[in-house]
């Protein structure tokens, strides 16, 4: 890819990012100003702007490059922007919807099966963190099933191994944030229910 046209991309990625996150910020004031938890807020009014940022970005990078280097670069962009983003004070978000949307429009049959174990994990635990090991391991293994070459398994685990570190980067304030002030569905992190260990102990007995 020549210099003009990564100059191009780049600046064109940039433009975007600061759009986006403008408009992720919008809508979790409206989300406010209309009496929804900030929690709730980010989910339903920022989730889909967070999976329109990868989305974007992958269509960015497809129309204006023909290097497959570049364009599987910008899936570790795309969420790196999102959650470090420079318009933010290098803040945001946990880049998993953004990580999501990008590989909805790079494999989207294999993450759209993925996201559907994922929803259905959700469903029945009311954990997420608990509902992303099964949906993120269908993401990461179902491309072959579909035609992907294996390496692509590789590829996705990457930018899922991405999402882990900053989930560790993040963890230590998710534990304070619930410490003082605690949502109803599921502790941060990866833990043991109280029923969990309920169910443990009777199966010890």
């Amino acid at each position: 890819m020549g210099a003009r046209r990564r100059d191009r991309l780049q600046e064109a990625l940039g433009a975007l990012q600061l759009k986006l996150s403008t408009a992720d910020l919008a809508l979790i004031d409206l989300g406010q100003e209309l009496g929804i938890g900030d929690i709730l807020a980010r989910r339903a009014l920022a989730g889909v702007l967070d999976l329109t940022k990868g989305v974007a970005a992958f269509l960015v990078a497809d129309q204006m490059s023909d290097s497959t280097t570049a364009l599987l670069a910008c899936g570790f962009a795309a969420p790196l922007g999102h959650s470090f983003s420079p318009f933010l004070r290098f803040r945001g978000g946990k880049g998993v919807a953004t990580t999501v949307g990008f590989l909805f429009a790079y494999l989207p049959y294999s993450t759209g099966v993925g996201a559907l174990i994922l929803v259905i994990a959700y469903c029945l635990t009311r954990d997420m963190n608990k509902a992303l090991v099964p949906g993120i391991v269908g993401m990461v293994a179902l491309p072959p099933v579909f035609g992907a070459p294996l390496w692509v398994v590789l590829y996705v685990l990457c930018l899922f191994l991405m999402l882990a570190v900053k989930k560790a980067i993040d963890a230590p304030h998710e534990r304070m944030v619930w410490a003082r002030d605690p949502w109803s569905e599921g502790r941060p992190g990866f833990h043991r229910d109280e029923a969990d260990a309920e169910a443990e102990e009777a199966r010890s007995l």
